[in-house]
């Protein structure tokens, strides 16, 4: 019985990581020149602290309240059509030029921004 609880604790504990680590997919852009989408709560201090960070950076941005049915269903939809599943994940999700990130830290969304829109001007 003991072992048995042991991997469930192991295997929930690698999904959790696969969730957050694991690699962003990539899809079909939502904008034609380089973007930052990021889809949150307004409750939520993650998806602040990323607003927040954007903005202190002059880094456009659109933000879309999951809250919102639609903006809900279409994040779903793009997230499954990604093989990332909705059942249960963190917030925010953030949509930089068509890749897809699971909460991801700023300074990464920052430089997968500004290396697609240094490409765009040359």
């Amino acid at each position: 019985m003991k072992k048995l609880i042991v991997l469930i604790v192991i295997g929930f504990g690698v999904f959790q990581a696969w969730e957050r680590y694991g690699p962003s997919s990539n899809f079909e852009p939502i904008f034609t020149e380089p973007y930052v989408a990021v889809y949150g709560r307004n409750s939520c201090g993650w998806t602040k602290k990323m607003l927040k960070d954007l903005k202190s950076s002059n880094i456009n941005y659109r933000y879309f309240e999951v809250d919102k049915k639609a903006v809900a269903d279409s994040l779903h939809k793009r997230m499954e059509n990604s093989g990332i599943s909705t059942r249960r994940y963190n917030l925010p999700v953030v949509d930089v030029n068509g890749s897809l990130s699971i909460r991801p830290k700023f300074k990464k969304v920052s430089n997968d921004y500004q290396s697609t829109y240094n490409y765009e001007l040359k």
